[in-house]
């Protein structure tokens, strides 16, 4: 119900997302998989930054600390990256 509509366009779509939900411990961890994971409407920085670093922690690749916090950063909702002064607030 939370999902943007037409967000969901395969069954491979429906698969890799309720395996996200409720298998998250067992989906096999990607670059994809850090890049697609977003900060939840409602849900706290704290509370992402764990989430993200529990998933990095188990991507074995050879990225730096440096991309995975840029990456981590980057994943963070825009109005709060605007608040914290990381990106530009723009109004239409």
């Amino acid at each position: 119900m939370n999902l943007p509509a037409g967000s969901i366009k395969t069954w491979a779509d429906v698969k890799k997302l309720f395996l996200t939900r409720f298998f998250e411990g067992d989906t096999e961890i990607s670059v994809t998989t850090l890049l697609a994971m977003k900060q939840k409407k409602g849900e706290s920085i704290k509370t992402f930054v764990e989430r993200f670093r529990s998933m990095a922690l188990r991507y074995p690749s050879g990225m730096t600390q440096s991309t995975l916090l840029e990456t981590c950063r980057h994943n963070l909702q825009t109005i709060l990256l605007g608040q914290i002064g990381m990106v530009e607030h723009r109004t239409w």
